[in-house]
């Protein structure tokens, strides 16, 4: 896969998946930013990333690796699910489409994003990142 530029615009939404892997597309998008010539911007691999590559017994520079050599983001879905538990996809779905930023309460997703005292119908992480990813690239 080629590099990407996240300076010029967000990775993929939130809630896009692939092979019903959430934010498999974004993670994906954020490891090739991670390569020789990509530009993370103000993202990062840690974090929920971080936490979805964990959760199929997976590491970040093992992503980056397998984005590094991939063609294509089923290429990345296979690695990712293969020698991972029975049920990892589906655990790993239901935990982050109700995540709440840093699994805490409404203080902390305001400590994190001021702006979200303005959006009190924004609760979940996947959510506010797609308000984030907006407002970044509002200009």
């Amino acid at each position: 896969m080629q590099p990407l530029d996240l300076r010029l615009a967000p990775p993929r939404l939130p809630r896009a998946a692939t092979r019903g892997i959430l934010f498999l597309p974004r993670s994906i998008d954020k490891a090739r930013a991670a390569l020789p010539g990509g530009n993370l911007g103000l993202y990062s691999l840690e974090g929920v990333t971080e936490r979805m590559v964990e959760a199929f017994g997976k590491t970040l520079p093992g992503l980056t690796a397998c984005v590094a050599a991939a063609t294509d983001d089923d290429d990345v879905a296979e690695w990712l699910v293969q020698g991972a538990s029975e049920g990892a996809a589906a655990a790993w779905d239901a935990w982050i489409a109700v995540r709440t930023p840093r699994g805490g309460g409404r203080e902390d997703a305001i400590a994190m994003y001021p702006w979200v005292v303005e959006r009190p119908d924004l609760v979940y992480t996947l959510d506010i990142l797609v308000e984030d990813d907006r407002r970044t690239f509002a200009s």
